[in-house]
């Protein structure tokens, strides 16, 4: 199996949705509440989210992660916060290193632009994997999603060794 990454394209929009929702919804659902789920991963997905997503108000760089052609896992990163911004997985495709080798690609990328340090609002879920990849614990604390709900979470951030 092998996993490639690339720049999302404005027709993969749609699908970067789903796998986002598809992955909060089967994964993280069982570290939090109904609540939050249907608040941090809301259905459907409308025209209007996905023309909002496509403005990219914060200049999000967007990636798509594949395996044999088919999207299954998605990133995120904000160049000028030094914000790993975001790490989904399909359910189907977890523990099969997508998610290690999106963030693989988010730090070159970040080191890239010059960049030495990564920071993250890590959910309860993602915790254990941010750290096998060695990020650190900052503090923990509540995240408040778009819609005013309060979501556990926990910043983390990374110092960037030098790439080749």
């Amino acid at each position: 199996m092998s996993v490639s990454i690339r720049l999302m394209r404005s027709e993969d929009a749609r699908r970067f949705l789903e796998i986002q929702r598809e992955s909060v919804r089967g994964i993280a659902a069982r570290d939090y509440p109904t609540d939050v789920i249907e608040a941090w991963a809301p259905l459907p997905i409308t025209d209007e989210i996905v023309e909002r997503f496509l403005s990219n108000r914060d200049d999000e760089m967007r990636l798509i992660a594949e395996i044999d052609g088919q999207a299954v896992g998605i990133g995120a990163l904000v160049l000028g916060n030094s914000e790993l911004r975001a790490c989904y997985v399909v359910p189907g495709a977890a523990r099969r290193g997508v998610g290690a080798a999106i963030v693989a690609e988010i730090e070159r990328i970040a080191r890239q632009h010059g960049l030495d340090y990564l920071r993250v609002e890590s959910s309860l879920t993602a915790e254990q994997f941010y750290r096998a990849l060695g990020y650190r614990v900052e503090e923990r604390g509540d995240l408040i999603l778009p819609s005013g709900v309060p979501m556990s979470a926990i910043s983390m951030s990374k110092q960037l060794a030098p790439g080749p």
